[in-house]
């Protein structure tokens, strides 16, 4: 489901930006998702998301990605698609969880919890009654806020980030086809595939056997 490495470049570039004082260095990540799987809150992202060090530091998947991108005199490497994705996906996390103005995209810090939870933790056994609990509201108070905040219900956006993960699983690792709905947070099977059918059109092993032919 991300963006290949060409024909439009690396993954990942960094820019070092000389001046009068001390040179910094830049780092670009581009990734994507397969348009038919995007969720109305990766939809609505701000063109810009900022996050204080201290946060970074506070985040170590996120800290050690950015850094080992950024390395002095490192060389684009095939892996870099699954780190820019990891980096995107725990900085979208976390600034979920940070403080927002009043005029902000959650109308309760607690959704803010609750979408770094299935960002994050989207194999665990949630329901809209454990999410709520995370975001510390009432069922009823928390559907009607995320639903206000991300576009869509608890349910079908947790859905779709498990199914986004079983998609990467499928397109880019060697894992057995079988383990995945165990992986990404499915106890059944038939539901898993019903589910993946619904977002992508095609079965699982459809999608895993299409994948060289999209990249």
């Amino acid at each position: 489901p991300d963006v290949p490495d060409s024909p439009d470049g690396p993954a990942a570039r960094v820019a070092v930006l000389d001046g009068p004082g001390p040179p910094a260095r830049l780092l670009s990540l581009r990734t994507g998702y397969d348009r038919r799987a995007v969720t109305p809150l990766v939809a609505a992202l701000p063109r810009a998301v900022l996050l204080a060090r201290d946060q970074v530091e506070g985040a170590p998947l996120l800290r050690d990605n950015l850094r080992l991108l950024a390395a002095p005199g490192r060389r684009a490497g095939p892996g870099d698609r699954l780190l820019a994705l990891r980096a995107f996906e725990a900085a979208l996390a976390l600034a979920a969880t940070a403080p927002r103005p009043p005029d902000g995209p959650y109308p309760h810090p607690g959704i803010g919890r609750a979408v770094a939870a299935v960002e994050t933790r989207y194999a665990e056994p949630w329901t809209v009654v454990t999410l709520a609990r995370e975001a510390g509201m009432s069922r009823s108070a928390f559907t009607a806020a995320f639903r206000e905040a991300v576009g869509t219900s608890p349910a079908r956006h947790l859905t779709a980030r498990r199914i986004r993960e079983a998609a990467r699983l499928l397109a880019g690792t060697g894992l057995p086809q079988s383990a995945v709905p165990a992986r990404v947070g499915y106890r059944s099977r038939v539901g898993f595939h019903l589910a993946f059918r619904t977002a992508y059109g095609m079965t699982p092993g459809e999608y895993r056997a299409a994948a060289p032919r999209r990249a």
